[in-house]
Parts: structure tokens; sequence; C-alpha cells
């Protein structure tokens, strides 16, 4: 391939370069802000370029969907052929890749199925601990009773139903006793690489190793970085270069990427004290050397925190930082929403990215939900993205559902009944089911004799209208097409929502012993404690370029009224660094 082909390697460091370009199995560790996503991103480009006859694909399972969304937006910037290459969670890849086209071979999905989600989920275990005289403690995991697992298993079973969990269960066990799945799915693949491969589970490492064991010509990436494996408390491992040689059955080179191109070298400083896996970091940015802002601030009481809040974004603003440079982190969404609201009454004239409660709850595997995203969300823009939308509607109805449709039903004749459905503008909830009328009849389906899309189509609607009662919401056009307009501004958002990002200036507050670390680290063992705390913290703080505000606000309590003391290991070094 002629170099003029691979232009955009030059936009590289020498290091990136070689990563792009290696043939190697590889285990990729990446400080915060070395070009981790931007490397892979590139290599995908590079790969999809040199092998652009082949069909094989070149995929990147990414831990999160806002992940995979960012990856397959900078490679649309490329204007290169992207056919050959896919994007997306574990689960989309287990429902694309093996549930969707082998469910036929597995006994518990063959006849149809839909994926029920968390609403659904919560609502049956609650009506099954009550069958079952069980009384739930404050958020006690019903599950840790195997009498409601099992009835819980009985009625999906019956029910024709999986949840997200049985996603990879499901799919291990097709690999497992299908050999012939196993090889025709390795032979679709050039490459795969797994981002932020310190958060995989080991369920996710056995998919992954037995379709690689069928064809050691796959080229295999691990990508990530011990320091911000935040989701251990879930399952998510590490695993070292012995344990994924022997899992994948091949040797895998371990290589870094360093050097981080974000953050000042006084904001490394601050959060390199929070490394589990300690190495010395450097600054290559080219502010490196301002000194920007580092705050602790113990004395704001949590009924004037919005206040705090708002001035600091203020002053940020009047220094001429954009407001999409700004961000506001809190570790539970309970402490958000309220934040959110506030911040947008003081501070009216400035945009945020901030946490809507909606009409409609983010729910990408659900047919429904996708209905409601074309019919919801603005028309005429990423038209790309609609006909997707369109398409994985069709692919839903066909699949999951087993429904037969018209040979004639394709994405734009789904994308032309749908928007073509009248519009209530009092009414969002009528609008969506007139959208839902005016699909099935274009497809001729009916509903009545379709027992399973029914009972989903019920169940949606039922968690509308419980949201809309829980949270006093307006049932009006605007409420509804809020959930799917496009966000600009100030960004506020979870600690484990904003990993991966970046900003000139973080706003951090919650930082309460009880939030972080949580209540169930904090009277278990010391040593994890301290791990997973400094995980955290270093997560949180590494996302900062130049200025860090950091505030253990006074006032909040347990139930009982005990006080929330700050986070201990911030105190601490906190109390050692050269503070502002």
């Amino acid at each position: 391939m002629e170099d003029k082909y691979l232009w955009f390697l030059n936009d590289l460091n020498p290091k990136q370069k070689e990563i792009c370009i290696s043939d190697k199995n590889l285990i990729l560790t990446a400080c915060p802000g070395s070009g981790k996503t931007r490397t892979l991103t590139f290599r995908l480009a590079y790969l999809s370029t040199i092998y652009s006859a082949s069909n094989k694909l070149n995929i990147a399972i990414t831990y999160t969907n806002r992940a995979s969304e960012e990856i397959k937006s900078r490679l649309w910037n490329f204007d290169i052929d992207l056919k050959n290459v896919w994007a997306g969670t574990i689960h989309q890849f287990c429902l694309e890749f093996i549930i969707r086209p082998y469910s036929m071979y597995s006994k518990r999905i063959s006849r149809g199925y839909r994926i029920i989600d968390e609403f659904v989920q919560n609502r049956y275990t609650n009506e099954i601990c009550k069958q079952l005289q069980i009384r739930l403690g404050f958020n006690e995991n019903p599950f840790a009773y195997p009498a409601v697992v099992k009835e819980y298993n009985k009625r999906l079973e019956e029910n024709k139903e999986i949840d997200f969990n049985m996603i990879l269960q499901l799919s291990y066990e097709l690999l497992s006793q299908n050999g012939f799945i196993r090889k025709n799915i390795s032979n679709l693949l050039r490459s795969v690489h797994v981002d932020e491969y310190q958060d995989t589970n080991e369920l996710q490492y056995l998919i992954l190793g037995s379709i690689f064991r069928e064809n050691k010509a796959i080229r295999c990436f691990f990508i990530g970085d011990i320091n911000q494996a935040i989701y251990g408390g879930i399952g998510g491992i590490a695993k070292n270069k012995e344990e994924l040689d022997s899992l994948f059955g091949t040797r895998f080179e371990v290589d870094h990427l360093d050097g981080c191109y974000r953050s000042t070298q006084r904001i490394i400083d601050f959060y390199s004290k929070f490394q589990i896996d300690s190495s010395v970091v450097s600054s290559q940015s080219k502010f490196k050397n301002l000194r920007g802002v580092i705050t602790y601030d113990t004395l704001t009481n949590k009924d004037n925190i919005s206040n705090r809040v708002a001035a600091i974004i203020q002053e940020q603003l009047d220094l001429g930082i954009a407001e999409n440079e700004i961000c506001v982190v809190a570790p539970q969404w309970r402490l958000l929403y309220p934040a959110s609201k506030s911040l947008r009454e003081r501070l009216p004239q400035v945009n945020f990215d901030a946490p809507d409660v909606t009409p409609i709850k983010y729910d990408p595997m659900n047919v429904f939900y996708l209905i409601s995203q074309i019919k919801f969300s603005e028309p005429g823009r990423n038209s790309d993205l609609r006909k997707r939308v369109a398409n994985e509607i069709i692919s839903l109805l066909l699949n999951d559902y087993k429904i037969v449709l018209p040979n004639y039903v394709d994405c734009y004749y789904v994308l032309k009944s749908i928007n073509g459905a009248k519009i209530c503008d009092e009414n969002g909830i009528e609008t969506f089911t007139n959208t839902v009328d005016s699909l099935l009849s274009v497809c001729k389906i009916d509903m009545e004799r379709e027992t399973y899309l029914k009972k989903a189509y019920i169940d949606f609607l039922e968690k509308i209208n419980d949201r809309i009662e829980r949270y006093n919401l307006s049932i009006d056009m605007e409420s509804f097409n809020k959930c799917f307009r496009e966000k600009k501004g100030v960004v506020i958002n979870s600690y484990h929502g904003v990993k991966g990002e970046e900003y000139t200036t973080v706003i951090v507050f919650g930082l309460l012993t009880g939030y972080i670390p949580n209540w169930n680290l904090v009277y278990g063992n010391y040593e994890n404690r301290v791990a997973e705390t400094s995980k955290l913290l270093y997560v949180v703080c590494s996302r900062a370029k130049q200025n860090l505000y950091l505030i253990s606000e006074q006032g909040r309590t347990t139930q009982n009224g005990t006080p929330l003391m700050p986070t201990e290991e911030l105190v601490g070094w906190c109390e050692d660094f050269a503070l502002d």
C-alpha cells in the first residue's frame, strides 16, 4: 500500500505509529492522555485501508456505547471505506455475531426471545419477593436469595425472555457446545481490539478466547490502564500476559504508550499519588508547565453546593474557558440531578450537557426505544444514524421476535412509516402509539397474534408512565423530544460516566466516605478499600487538563443522621500537596 493512502499516520508520534502498524498480539498499557483512543482509531483506519479488498472485520469492543460511538465518529472523519470495521460493546458483539445468527441452536431462545431491561427485572423480583414473603432491606440484593433466583429464571423462561447478563452466558454456551459457530465467527475476523481491557470480566475473556483459538491468524489487542480498573466490584479483571497467553493459546507482547498529552505536569503530579501500578508520567502537553488551579474545599455546606459550583463555572467562563471544556462530577446520580436543575436556574445563560429525567430511558436493545428514537429525534439530521437504527428495528423484529416481514420492508420503508405517523403536540404518548400503529400496519404485523411483542410494548408504555408519574414530567412533545436532543455545554456526569473524557476544568463534589469509597468498602478489607478508592480518585482527577476543584461538602448524613466525613485517602494527600 502506497504511503499516500496512509497519510493519516503522519499525525501520530513514532510510538503510536509503531503500535498502529504492528502485526503482533499485544497488551498495550496507556496512561491518561497518552492517546489510547487515538491510537486505536488510527489502527482501525490503517487495517481498513491496507486490507480494503477484504471482507474480514477489524473490530473494537468497548466498555460503553458512548465509547464505541466516539470511535465510529472519529473514523468517519478519515473519509475512507469502513465496510470492514465494526465497533460496539461486548453485549452488542454477542447479539450480532452469536445470538441472532445462531439462536436456533439454543434450546433456551430457539423459538424467539426478548431482552428485558432493569425496569422489568425490578418488577419481577419485587413480585417474586412478595410471593415468597421475603422482605428486603435497604439496597438489599434480591438475587442473594436462591429461591428468588430460581423463580426469576423460571419466569423468564416461561415468558421467552432473557436479561442483560444472560446475553453473555448464552453466547458462551453456544460457542462451547458448537465448534462450527466458533469457526464461522473466527473466519469473519481479522483483528480484535478490546478497549479498557481492565474492565473485562471472566466470561468475556472466555468468549473471545474460544473464538481466537479457532483462528490464530486473528490479531488481538488488549488496550487499557490498570490504574483505571474501577469496575472490579462487578467482575472486571485486568489479566496479565501469562493469563492471556494461556487463555488464548498464543504469545502476547506487552508495550506501553508513554507521555501525557492532556494535562499539566502539576495535575499529573497530583493524581499520580493514586496510582496502583506506579510509573513516572511526564507531560507532553503544550501547556505542561502551566500552574493552573488545584483546590480542595471542605467548608462548603451541601445546601450551598450549587452556589459554589456555579461561581466556579462563571469564573472559568469569564476567563475564556469554553462551556464544553468544563465538567462537574459527582459519585451518584441522585446528587447530580438536583445539582443539574439548580445550576440551570442559577446560570440560565449557560448551556449544559446534563442529565435530564425524561419519559423515555436509554435502552438501545429495545425495539420500541429505537422506534421512539427515530420519531422524537430531529428529522433531517444524522441520516446515517437514522438508517442504522431503522435497520436495527428490522433485525430485532426478525431475529428476536421471529416475525416474518414483507419483502418490501427495508430501512427506508421503516423511516417513511415512522416519520409519517401523526403527531400530537400536546401528548407524546399518543404520538408514540400512533407511530407504533403506523409501523405495524405497513409491516403487516398483528400485535394480538405476536404475544411477546405485545408484552414488550405494554412494558415499554408502563415504564414511560411510571417515569412520568414518579418525576412529575410533562407529556407534551417537547418533553419527549428532549430525550433524544443533542446536548452541548458544561458537562455534568458521574465518576464512572466521565471515564475516557478530558476537560480544561474539572469540578468534583461528593468526595465523602460512603460515596467514595462506597459503604460496601468502608468496613471491609482495608487494602482493598484503599485500592478501589485510589483508582476512582485517579480516574476523576486525571480528566483535568489544567484546573481541578475538589469539594468534600459538609452537612450530608447517613440515613440514621451520622455525618459523612471527607474521603480519608484524599485528605491525606491534600495535606502534603501544595494546593492553591
